[in-house]
């Protein structure tokens, strides 16, 4: 995934992506085209993700455990995937922070940190 890539949109703003593919349809129509295949891919394996860590935390037996893992790891492995599949055809994109965003977030994140249960 190249997050070095910036595209604008017409209005001026920057994001971190790519343009949109010329494989995906410019106005949604009723048919299913690649977008909505990928998406739906993508949703069901974040929802067995999910699962099978639910599933990880309660297994009692450390051999099907370990199977499960290996199959989560596996899952986790296809859904990073097609998240970068649909990142490189420009259908997820980020706002670029500036300095400002960037330093505001961190203070908030610091000032959270005195809630955390260990040491900081």
């Amino acid at each position: 995934m190249d997050t070095q890539s910036i595209v604008t949109s017409k209005s001026g703003v920057q994001r971190i992506g790519k343009p949109v593919s010329e494989a995906l349809p410019k106005v949604k129509d009723p048919n299913v085209n690649l977008r909505d295949r990928l998406n739906d891919v993508l949703s069901t394996e974040k929802h067995n993700l999910i699962s099978y860590q639910t599933a990880i935390n309660e297994m009692i037996n450390d051999d099907l455990r370990n199977l499960i893992m290996s199959n989560r790891n596996n899952i986790q492995d296809t859904h990073t995937r097609l998240f970068n599949e649909l990142f490189n055809i420009g259908e997820y994109q980020a706002d670029v922070a500036n300095s400002a965003q960037i330093r505001d977030s961190a203070e908030v994140f610091n000032n959270y940190k005195v809630q955390l249960p260990f040491p900081h």
